[in-house]
């Protein structure tokens, strides 16, 4: 009976010693279930509002390393020409006739999970600015480099939204944003925003 008495404290003594290290077994235990990779079909949900489309493909690695690319094509919303100082004059019509789009940066949570992400951004337009006011269309090609930031949010185990907000160097690397002796300016710096939703799988 007295040796009973002392083996059960000890081993009471023993769980109640390892109890703060649970936390940590648990961390271990989610760490290894995370899946190698993920891969998802997303797209900019805003661009189909807009008279356009997109198509993206995102793959993230279980270390948070992440990469998609795409394409897609758009109207130019009215706010932002109507914002151009020479637009009272040429009442600009603009599309992104094609965009191609790269962002390489890190998952912080990994695939498959809720979470911030970052990464750096490259988008390749092609534009065509039409006026009516001064007979004819011109295209130009603005390079866009710079940081995008977000944060995916997930609805189950495969869809996601996932908002993004995005910084970048803009410059016209071919064609002539002027038409007739009046130009539109294409900002040096500027933000931009969409707002992506996909399906991923996960291995």
């Amino acid at each position: 009976m007295n040796l009973l008495h002392s083996y059960l404290p000890a081993r009471l003594l023993g769980a109640l010693m390892l109890l703060p290290f649970a936390p940590f077994a648990v961390h271990a235990q989610t760490k290894t279930e995370r899946p190698a990779y993920s891969v998802a079909a997303e797209a900019d949900a805003i661009s189909f509002f807009i008279g356009g489309y997109s198509g993206i493909v995102n793959l993230s690695l279980r270390n948070g390393f992440q990469v998609a690319v795409g394409t897609g094509s758009y109207d130019v919303p009215r706010f932002l020409t109507e914002g151009d100082k020479n637009n009272d004059v040429a009442k600009w019509k603009a599309r992104s006739t094609s965009v191609q789009v790269m962002r390489i940066g890190y998952r912080f949570r990994g695939p498959m999970r809720s979470g911030p992400a970052l990464a750096a951004v490259v988008l390749n337009q092609n534009w065509r600015l039409r006026s009516e006011s001064l007979g004819g269309e011109t295209r130009f090609r603005p390079l866009s480099v710079g940081l995008s930031g977000g944060y995916y949010v997930k609805f189950g185990k495969h869809f996601y939204v996932y908002p993004t907000a995005a910084f970048t160097r803009n410059h016209v690397v071919s064609g002539s944003p002027s038409l007739n002796g009046t130009s539109y300016t294409v900002e040096t710096w500027g933000p931009n925003a969409s707002i992506h939703a996909g399906w991923e799988w996960g291995r």
